[in-house]
Formats: C-alpha cells, sequence, structure tokens
C-alpha cells in the first residue's frame, strides 16, 4: 500500500483541471470580450474602453498566463522532491 501512495499524484497536470466550467480559458476570453464591447456600445467613448481594455488585459495576462505558469512550476517542484524522497505525496517533509 505504501508503494502506490508514494506515487500517487494529488496534484492536477493543468490548473483548468481543478477550475469549475464557468472559470475556464474560453470563459474568460467571452466575458473580457464581453465586457471591453460592453463599454463601447453604449457610450462610444474611447477613454472608457482603453480603461476597461486594459483593466481586462491585466486581468487575462494573470489568470490565462501568470497563475497557470505558476501553477506548473509548482507541481514541478512538488514532483521532483517527491521523486528525491524530500517529502511524500501529500507534501510532508520525510523524516531521515
Amino acid at each position: 500500500m505504501d508503494g502506490y501512495l508514494n506515487y500517487l499524484s494529488l496534484e492536477y497536470d493543468s490548473v483548468w483541471d481543478t477550475k469549475p466550467s464557468w472559470c475556464q480559458p474560453w470563459t474568460i476570453l467571452l466575458s473580457g470580450a464581453v465586457a471591453i464591447a460592453g463599454s463601447w456600445l453604449p457610450i462610444h467613448s474611447v477613454v472608457i474602453t482603453t480603461g476597461v481594455s486594459f483593466v481586462i488585459c491585466a486581468w487575462w495576462y494573470i489568470f490565462l498566463y501568470s497563475y497557470p505558469k505558476a501553477y506548473n512550476e509548482m507541481i514541478a517542484e512538488r514532483r521532483r522532491k517527491v521523486a528525491s524522497g524530500a517529502e511524500d505525496t501529500y507534501g510532508m517533509e520525510k523524516i531521515q
């Protein structure tokens, strides 16, 4: 049983596997595009639409690039520690 638990991965390969259907990349892109279009259509203000676009692009950068990259790096580090024997699959340091 211990052999099985030592190779059990409690992490998901992709951060998107941990998210509900309403928080997937396509919904983030779609809702951002709707927000940008929604800021332009009723008022036709370049200044407001530019501001909304800046906020949406920052949101896209964080949630579509930075966060998944950090998650992948964290998972890779945990897997290295498990493979080297420094931690068990639950993230607990092994006592030598």
